[in-house]
């Protein structure tokens, strides 16, 4: 080939070039040679979550060149366009003006993460996040679960706030130290609650009974407190909940013991009487063993201190069902058992037991 044919090949590849990365951070995001209002407002249509962009303008409208598209690249673009100075800009926030909208992130790095089964289980209704962890599901009542599953992360779980806005989740990648014991979403109790008792409008899924079991196994004992996680709680209906504005039952006389127990090998450890995420229940070393070891979830006000474990083939339940007993109705999504020091080593294992039947007469 011909010097000057060689010369004419470098210049042409080195104009592609240039004009691939001046597309990439121009602007441009609709492709039209330009950069205008129309670019900024596909910008802003992506941060409602109303569309998805392709990889090509996703790059354009990247303006700080950080990965992900948010409030701060939308800013930039616009001074830009104004021609204003782009020094020291302020740092902005993803903004999504759907109540269930948000986008998903591994904890430990907080990059993006592609694919998370991100739903609201009581509605039977699932989507996937895109290459930037973003998602959109309908909106709904608040006050329900919204969950993410992701193959080797820990579940996450969040119920959504009545001012909507949008909802960053943080997965943790599962260790030696951190197993689910179960990764869904479960209705106690009995179906039968008033209109204005906390949760009522969110529940859709049927009651499975007041109680839910699971067990798990730890292949050594442990030389500390293991922690139990649930991922999200609503439903509660005690004084304490009512004067923490979480219940409207403010005219009904709530029973003292109510709330939610939580047993570990049939003694009671906590009673949990307001809702919430990112619950934490100690399970004390003492009450472990190595091997089996069982969890119960109780919203049946006959449990109290302990359940003494029958010998049947009905499995680990305590006195029979006694159908005049008043169930509070909640849902929780999420059990998780953190161990710092590692006794969970596959140890873990999803199991679940026999689910008592309703207690409803």
């Amino acid at each position: 080939m011909h010097r000057c044919t060689y010369w004419w090949v470098a210049v042409a590849l080195v104009l592609v070039l240039c004009t691939a990365g001046w597309a990439a951070e121009s602007g441009d995001v609709d492709g039209n040679g330009r950069v205008d209002q129309a670019d900024i407002d596909l910008v802003d249509r992506y941060l409602r979550g109303e569309l998805l962009l392709q990889d090509a303008q996703i790059a354009a409208a990247d303006a700080d060149r950080d990965g992900r598209i948010t409030a701060r690249d939308r800013d930039l673009l616009r001074r830009r366009l104004e021609g204003l100075s782009l020094k020291n800009p302020g740092r902005g926030a993803l903004e999504l003006s759907s109540a269930d909208s948000g986008i998903v992130l591994d904890k430990q790095t907080g990059k993006p993460l592609a694919g998370v089964e991100v739903a609201l289980p009581d509605e039977g209704i699932s989507v996937r996040t895109d290459a930037q962890g973003r998602f959109k599901l309908p909106r709904s009542a608040p006050g329900k679960i919204l969950t993410a599953r992701l193959g080797s992360y820990a579940p996450k779980s969040v119920t959504l706030r009545r001012t909507g806005g949008l909802y960053e989740l943080k997965l943790e990648q599962l260790t030696p130290q951190l197993m689910v014991v179960d990764d869904g979403l479960y209705h106690l109790g009995n179906d039968d609650f008033a209109p204005n008792s906390a949760g009522a409008l969110e529940f859709r899924k049927p009651s499975i009974g007041g109680r839910f079991e699971k067990q798990f196994e730890l292949t050594s004992f442990p030389r500390q407190d293991l922690t139990l996680r649930i991922g999200s709680l609503i439903g509660v209906d005690t004084p304490e909940s009512v004067a923490a504005g979480q219940s409207g039952l403010k005219d009904r006389r709530l029973p003292e013991s109510g709330g939610l127990r939580v047993f570990l090998n049939g003694s009671a450890i906590a009673r949990l009487v307001l809702n919430g995420d990112d619950i934490e229940v100690k399970l004390p070393r003492w009450l472990l063993s190595r091997g089996t070891n069982r969890l119960l979830l109780s919203t049946d006000p006959g449990d109290q201190n302990s359940i003494v474990p029958s010998a049947g083939p009905e499995g680990f339940y305590g006195r029979p069902a006694v159908g005049a007993i008043d169930l509070d109705d909640v849902e929780f999504a999420h059990l998780v058992i953190e161990d710092p020091t590692g006794s969970l080593v596959g140890g873990v294992r999803e199991q679940e037991l026999l689910r008592r039947p309703s207690l409803a007469p």
